[in-house]
């Protein structure tokens, strides 16, 4: 399946929208207007931006559209979140500092973390799920 954001019939906002891989089956999950959709790992989750009380924040919902949950609260915009390999902590862009930052949360919303402080803008984060080889020097 492809996630993606497209416009809402009429305009206005961008919904996410999940189709198969022939073209067939699409699917709009949202009805409130994102951005930023990220699938877990897994599958089972999309990671997503929405401003639904006139600020930006990260939400993650099931692959079906329910259960909708928002992680960030906080009164500056959140945006841009990436799952980590192991789907247990979501990277995301933060201006909560005054400034955008590389911000980590878990999964479920708690422990949010400053992983850069710079005077330009940090933004797009992304991981990369690095294996090692136990054979090697």
């Amino acid at each position: 399946r492809i996630l993606f954001t497209a416009w809402a019939p009429g305009g206005g906002h961008e919904e996410l929208r999940v189709v198969k891989v022939d073209g067939s089956g699409l699917v709009t999950l949202t009805d409130h207007g994102v951005s930023d959709a990220a699938w877990s790992p897994d599958g089972t989750r999309i990671a997503f931006t929405a401003n639904r009380d006139g600020n930006r924040d990260v939400y993650v919902v099931g692959a079906d559209g329910t259960g909708p949950i928002r992680l960030t609260t906080h009164p500056a915009w959140d945006d841009q979140p990436v799952w980590s390999p192991d789907g247990a902590s979501i990277a995301f862009t933060s201006e909560r500092d005054g400034n955008a930052e590389i911000y980590l949360i878990d999964a479920e919303g708690s422990d949010p973390i400053n992983l850069t402080n710079h005077p330009a803008r940090d933004r797009a984060a992304s991981w990369v799920a690095v294996v090692s080889d136990s054979g090697s020097s």
